[in-house]
């Protein structure tokens, strides 16, 4: 698992889409994934709250991590969304997977996420193994 991490932190460190939004992984382990977007006028919408948009990345890429952890590359294949509270610009956002299937092809992932203790969005994310593992080095 510590090849796994070290990894996919280096990827994330890395990449130019989750350095734009700030991601960092805080927990992986078999099945599950920790993370962290941190506040920042870049994720707001004209209202001043967390855009949905944003939200959405973090359980993207939160869900995709936690289907990583295993070795192997999976995409998004289906989602779907529940805004339950405006997200604040003064506190970043914290997400949690849950595996609910791990599955030959597919596996599933719900996805909280938080900002303190409240309990601000939920997504559920079916994801498509490719067949390929992470080349890890």
């Amino acid at each position: 698992m510590g090849d796994i991490l070290q990894h996919l932190k280096a990827r994330h460190e890395h990449g130019k889409y989750h350095q734009l939004h700030g991601l960092q992984i805080l927990s992986l382990s078999d099945g599950y994934a920790e993370v962290f977007m941190p506040p920042s006028p870049n994720i707001l919408n004209p209202l001043g709250n967390v855009h949905g948009g944003a939200i959405y990345t973090l359980c993207d890429v939160a869900a995709g991590t936690a289907a990583a952890s295993r070795g192997r590359v999976g995409v998004t294949l289906s989602s779907s969304m529940s805004y339950l509270r405006p997200g604040h610009r003064e506190e970043g956002l914290l997400a949690k997977t849950q595996e609910l299937k791990n599955g030959r092809t597919t596996a599933v992932y719900s996805v909280d996420v938080y900002q303190g203790s409240r309990l601000i969005a939920n997504g559920q994310f079916t994801m498509y193994f490719t067949g390929e593992t992470l080349e890890v080095q």
